[in-house]
Parts: C-alpha cells; sequence; structure tokens
C-alpha cells in the first residue's frame, strides 16, 4: 500500500490534569510512543508543518510557552526550527485557524519535489527513519493543556526507488532581486531506506548540507532611538543563541535562502528590512506600525478583534533573498522612541546551505 499522502505522524497532548503544572526554564519531552510516532518497520518519512495548540487560561491569557521543536530519530532540530509555541506569537498555529489556511511548511515532500525538479532546495521536510518526537521550554508556570501535532509523508521503503528515484547534481540558488546565482555541486543519491537521511533534511547529509531555517527572536534590550536593532548573539542582543538572526557568512562556509520575515510589532516600532551586504532590502524598507503592519504574525490581534481566533503565518517575500560570502540580518528601527526589552518579536523562514 502507498502511503506518500498527507497524514499526521505524530499527536503530542500535554495533560495537565495528569502531568501537573510545567514548572519555568523545564522542558517536556514525551516518548515517540505518547503521540504514536513511531514508523513501522521500513517505513521512512518526512515533516512537512506543524500545529501548536497553545496553553491558553481560562480567561484567555496566553501561557509562556517559549519553545518548541522537533527530534528526529533522537536528534534534536533545534538550531533548525524552533517556534515560538505561545498563543500571541504562535508560529504554527490550527490550521484551520489560520487566515486562508495558508500553512508554514519546512519544505515540498521530496515525491513532489522531485516531480517539480527541484529536489535540492524545495525538498528540505525534515526526514526519519524510525520515530519523531518534540520538545518544550516552558518560558513560565504552564497550568494548562498544550498539543503539539505533526504532520507529513511517509514512504514504503521498497517504493522510494520508484516513487523518488535519485536526488542530487548541481545547486543552482537563484538570488532574482540581486542578479546572481549561487551554484554548488552535491553527489548523486540514489533513495533507499538506507539513504533516505543523506537526503535534503536529514540528519545524516554531506557537505553541502540543505536543511529549512525557522526561528524567532526577541530583542533583549531596549532599541536605542533612530537606530537600527539587530537580533544578534554575540553582541548580547538576543538571550539564546538559536535566536541570533545575523549572519557573518562571509567567514563562515553558510548560505541562507530567505524566503520570509515576521515581525509583531508593539507601539513606536517604525520599520524592518533584510540587511545584506551594507544594503536594505527592500531599499524602502517595510512599515512596521503597530496597528498597520504587512509583516504581522501569530494571533491576529491587533489587525483584527482580541477576541477573534484568527492566525498569520510568517508572511512570505515576493522574492526570496541570498546571504552568501557576506554579512546579513534582520533589522527593525524604532520612530524615535525606545523600546523595552522583549517588546519585539521576530522570525525568519528559508532554507540553510552549509558548505563546509
Amino acid at each position: 500500500m502507498e502511503h506518500y499522502e498527507l497524514q499526521v505522524l505524530a499527536d503530542f497532548l500535554r495533560d495537565h490534569s495528569v502531568e501537573g503544572d510545567q514548572t519555568t526554564d523545564t522542558l517536556w519531552k514525551p516518548t515517540p510512543k505518547d503521540g504514536a510516532a513511531e514508523l513501522d518497520a521500513h517505513e521512512v518519512a518526512e515533516l512537512v508543518f506543524m500545529e501548536i495548540f497553545s496553553p491558553v487560561t481560562g480567561p484567555g491569557v496566553a501561557e509562556n510557552l517559549q519553545k518548541v521543536y522537533p527530534v528526529l530519530d533522537g536528534h534534536s532540530y533545534e538550531n533548525l526550527i524552533s517556534l515560538s509555541g505561545v498563543d500571541t506569537s504562535n508560529m504554527a498555529p490550527a490550521r484551520t485557524n489560520i487566515l486562508a489556511r495558508q500553512l508554514l511548511a519546512l519544505g515540498v515532500p521530496m515525491v513532489n519535489a522531485v516531480r517539480q525538479g527541484d529536489s535540492m532546495l524545495a525538498g528540505t521536510c525534515p526526514k526519519y527513519r524510525s520515530h519523531i518526537t518534540i520538545e518544550a521550554l516552558a518560558g513560565g508556570t504552564i497550568t494548562q493543556d498544550y498539543r503539539v501535532r505533526l504532520w507529513g509523508y511517509r514512504y514504503e521503503a521498497a517504493d522510494l526507488p520508484r516513487v523518488i528515484g535519485s536526488v542530487g547534481g548541481e545547486i543552482a540558488i537563484v538570488d532574482t532581486p540581486r542578479n546572481r546565482t549561487l551554484r554548488r555541486a552535491t553527489p548523486l543519491i540514489r533513495v533507499t531506506e538506507e539513504t533516505w537521511t543523506r537526503l535534503p533534511g536529514g540528519n545524516d547529509q554531506a557537505v553541502p548540507k540543505v536543511n529549512p531555517f525557522l526561528h524567532y527572536a526577541f530583542n533583549a534590550n531596549a532599541t536605542t532611538p533612530n537606530t537600527p536593532y539587530e537580533f544578534r548573539y554575540d553582541t548580547a542582543d538576543v538571550t539564546d543563541r538559536v535566536e541570533n538572526l545575523y549572519f557573518a557568512y562571509d567567514v563562515e562556509p553558510r548560505a541562507i535562502l530567505v524566503k520570509g520575515i515576521g515581525v509583531r510589532a508593539p507601539a513606536n516600532l517604525l520599520k524592518a528590512c533584510l540587511w545584506i551586504d551594507g544594503n536594505p532590502h527592500p531599499k524602502s524598507w517595510v512599515p512596521t506600525a503597530q496597528y498597520n503592519n504587512p509583516l504581522h504574525f501569530g494571533r491576529g490581534y491587533p489587525l483584527y478583534p482580541a477576541d477573534q481566533p484568527v492566525y498569520m503565518i510568517v508572511p512570505k517575500l515576493d522574492k526570496p533573498y541570498l546571504v552568501a560570502t557576506e554579512k546579513g540580518a534582520l533589522r527593525v528601527q524604532d520612530n524615535g522612541t525606545s523600546i523595552a526589552a522583549n517588546g519585539i518579536i521576530v522570525a525568519l523562514n528559508g532554507v540553510l546551505i552549509e558548505t563546509g
């Protein structure tokens, strides 16, 4: 029987009546068995998207489910996929509540990517051979239930040579806004059960490694009036290394193709941009006023009524931007009035290419 169709791969419920409070700075680590997330013998799978049903108190107060990330075959993907699970900034809300039902996928399932002729850059869904689970960090005490549901494709190993065949060859990363193309050679891999996790999104890739990248960040410090703010770990402008959205790729053997950026704007936030090689993109920046913000993500408020359970995914850029052999960063700027620490949350979605 062919399994390559979108389906639930795992469903993890943290039942407060059973497990009690989750205290600040603790991780919830359900087992794969807890979420019916173990594959049958000679099956493989890939994670396409996640749903987070955030903990909210009876009066509607969001509790601090600070971070959720997947763990595949025992390997944490936190460095690649780190999602806010707080209701207000939920990066993977229930699909039924997303405006226009636009899913934020981690890639195109490989069976479809091959048919589209873009298996290396599009087929970046995280891949595994045995089991999948998640880890969820409490940023404050959590007193309510929450759920994380994982969706994806699963395949019988015997079908892989027929439905996917071989993957690899030259990657051509086209940077249309800047009129350039980055090319990298990759080995041609005949897809089998044994080679599955050597494909894009897999944990056993050889260089160049191609993976999805989806992270959020808070401003760890107050903004300086009329001065761009970068979410940079080495300058202590974010508190967690995985929140670093500063890319020193003039010295690091990496590149990132940025497909989307999101900003939850408080009062006095003026604008945002991608800063690449000393220049803003777009050139005029993007306006991010609190009540008129095209980069909004998470719960719809304040663009929609507070009691309306509508959510927005991280907005897709008109065209992706490439950061390679240069520095790049996500920047924001206030309107002349400083914004307090942790007042801004941003997100960035793309494809990370590690070349060394």
